[in-house]
């Protein structure tokens, strides 16, 4: 019941979304003239992070996945499973596997059944605009609620993450008892809920969504990132009453302006999200990471210390079990 709830929300808040595009892009697009600082993700050497294709197999079918690790193969680094939303697929969203391999990560991102490259259901089908960076497969909206609802985008999390510890090239390279969750949008509903029974995991951030009634069953660091101009899919409201329900540690990042498409990288250069929200996105998401995986003590200035940009209104905040903290930043001042 609560997993058929989920879809309708979700399918609704992307069809809503898709509807404001045009709204939200002319408003965003305002707003960013207020920085000329480029992405902070995109500034290291490329030849810094080696990538490899891969296919694996769940609840019968056969998914397409990248796995991203550092050059350097001294010594064994956390693994990250990254789950993407309804609707996505890997080129949207690899720029995160990415940089998380160049801080020290070996990272692991696939298409859940139906959508992008794997198997699913019907055969693949789909309108690609590379100049966008939109990949659509036409039968999205019928196939993943279908795979969701029966559990299947949890079991595929899980076997991802079988695979890369225990199948995968790297999987020597791997601290396997360092295990991270990051998704956005359906994948961060998809990460609680995988998070609440998978006991391999040590860390997770969830991007734009949680599952509300599962995330109090979560017993690991979680922190939720939204953005405040994510009209269509609720987001500063779910994630909100996700970080009011989790445990601890746990923490909250608003992001001034920040919109749903903002966390990935559709629709290219006409992309309706500010410049910062996705420094913004890797600062908090890799310091978690660090505290929480690696056990980096500066890391713990990075994830308690606010930034630029961060919403005035809806304020940031953690709660590492000692009471709640709010990221104060120099607008606050």
């Amino acid at each position: 019941m609560q997993r058929r709830v989920l879809l309708k929300i979700m399918i609704i808040a992307i069809i809503v979304q898709l509807l404001c595009l045009s709204l939200i892009s002319g408003a965003v697009n305002v707003s960013s003239k207020a920085t000329k600082k480029g992405f902070l993700y995109n500034v290291k050497q490329e030849n810094s992070v080696q990538q490899i294709n891969i296919t694996f197999e769940s609840s019968n079918y056969t998914l397409y996945g990248e796995i991203y690790y550092p050059s350097n193969e001294s010594g064994t680094y956390p693994g990250i499973v990254f789950c993407e939303g309804m609707g996505g697929y890997i080129n949207a969203y690899n720029w995160i596997p990415k940089a998380l391999a160049e801080e020290g990560y070996i990272s692991i991102i696939f298409d859940f059944p139906g959508q992008g490259k794997s198997e699913g259901i019907f055969p693949i089908r789909a309108i690609n605009i590379p100049f966008l960076n939109i990949y659509f497969r036409y039968t999205i909206l019928i196939e993943t609620p279908i795979h969701y609802k029966n559990g299947k985008w949890v079991t595929a999390t899980s076997d991802a993450l079988t695979y890369l510890l225990e199948e995968s090239l790297v999987k020597d390279m791997i601290d396997n008892t360092s295990i991270g969750l990051i998704g956005h949008s359906m994948g961060g509903i998809t990460v609680t809920e995988t998070a609440a029974i998978d006991k391999r995991v040590d860390a997770v951030v969830a991007l734009s969504q949680g599952n509300i009634q599962i995330v109090n069953k979560v017993d690991v660091p979680i922190q939720f990132q939204g953005g405040c101009f994510d009209m269509g899919t609720f987001s500063i409201p779910i994630v909100l009453r996700c970080y009011k329900k989790a445990n601890t540690p746990k923490e909250l990042i608003a992001i001034q302006y920040g919109t749903h498409f903002g966390f990935s990288t559709a629709w290219g250069p006409l992309c309706p999200c500010p410049k910062w929200q996705k420094d913004i996105c890797l600062r908090y998401a890799v310091g978690w990471f660090d505290y929480f995986l690696k056990n980096k003590t500066d890391a713990y200035e990075i994830i308690t210390t606010g930034v630029d940009h961060l919403s005035k209104f809806i304020k940031s905040r953690y709660n590492f079990g000692d009471g709640e903290y709010i990221l104060e930043t120099k607008q606050d001042g």
